[in-house]
């Protein structure tokens, strides 16, 4: 009976397309000093200033439902991946936070509200490590040159105060530097509950800078305690993923506190038999698109089992 009272309050997605990505979780420091990217109201087509991003034409970030399947052990998994060149640094790192990643996302189940596998490439202030089991709690660093590493971020709700908690799963950090292409892959077997996720991130050509991030459970396992459990990446929730791809920049608000160059991005979904399901073939920036500063190409090409999409970014002359 105690269950049909807190379970009440339990914000339980039920959504089969429930890719569900806030605009910002909780991953600023918390002593970031610096100024969120200008918006559409306050940023001028001719300013260099903010991020942008890729994604799936009427996906979550553009508040609809385009997602791909993830499959089961049955059928094979879908799995993602992809390329990107490590852009220059800026001339000015005071007060930024960048990310700059490829992810794959979910929607939640139970007491979760943020479910995205996101390895990154980071500078400035910028989340870098976890605890680690049990509690994985997110810590901060600051970087003055670029590196990168695999990464899990979720978050939960709280029942006691109904605010959320974040929460990190962190690979090895790695230095790079402009011009080397970085690798990310997602990739699905069958582990001891059902699918298993394993995140990496590397540098193409050198197999001692790869970090990596094994997700057995949703939520790192910390579901399996929840009034309403989930345990299972099977679960309906899980069963489908969005994709993104973006410059996630703060404190970049003038052309010297952006990249010194652009990237350039391959993104690669393979899925595990033809006509597992159809292809999203338009492809937006979904986010940043006000700007002309930096700006981008899209460009989506497939075949019967391979998508790929290429996406450019650029700062215009």
């Amino acid at each position: 009976m105690a269950c049909l009272v807190v379970c009440a309050f339990l914000p339980i997605a039920t959504a089969y397309h429930d890719c569900v990505q806030p605009a910002r979780g909780r991953r600023l420091p918390p002593s970031f000093g610096g100024v969120p990217n200008p918006g559409p109201s306050s940023a001028n087509d001719d300013q260099c200033a903010g991020g942008l991003c890729v994604g799936m034409h009427n996906g979550p970030h553009e508040g609809g439902a385009s997602s791909y399947k993830v499959g089961t052990s049955k059928t094979g998994y879908t799995s993602v991946s992809s390329k990107m060149t490590v852009p220059v640094e800026p001339e000015n790192i005071d007060g930024i936070t960048y990310y700059i990643w490829t992810d794959v996302f979910f929607g939640d189940m139970s007491l979760g509200k943020m479910n995205q596998f996101v390895p990154q490439l980071i500078l400035g202030s910028a989340l870098d490590s976890s605890s680690g089991p049990p509690a994985y709690k997110p810590a901060w660093g600051t970087h003055k040159t670029w590196q990168f590493g695999a990464h899990y971020f979720f978050e939960t709700n709280n029942l006691k105060n109904n605010e959320s908690t974040a929460y990190a799963a962190y690979g090895k950090l790695y230095n790079t530097t402009a011009g080397e292409v970085l690798f990310t892959s997602f990739t699905a077997d069958d582990g001891p509950h059902g699918p298993r996720w394993t995140l990496e991130m590397g540098v193409v050509g050198d197999a001692s800078r790869v970090s990596k991030v094994v997700a057995d459970q949703p939520y790192m396992g910390l579901g399996k305690d929840w009034p309403v459990p989930t345990t299972s990446w099977s679960e309906l929730n899980y069963t489908n993923m969005c994709i993104n791809a973006c410059w996630e920049l703060y404190g970049a608000n003038d052309r010297a506190h952006l990249p010194g160059s652009g990237s350039q991005y391959d993104i690669q979904i393979v899925q595990p038999n033809v006509g597992t399901f159809p292809w999203v073939t338009k492809w937006d920036e979904d986010e940043g698109s006000q700007k002309r500063c930096p700006a981008s190409t899209i460009r989506e090409s497939h075949n019967d089992t391979v998508q790929h999409v290429n996406w450019d970014i650029f700062f215009p002359k």
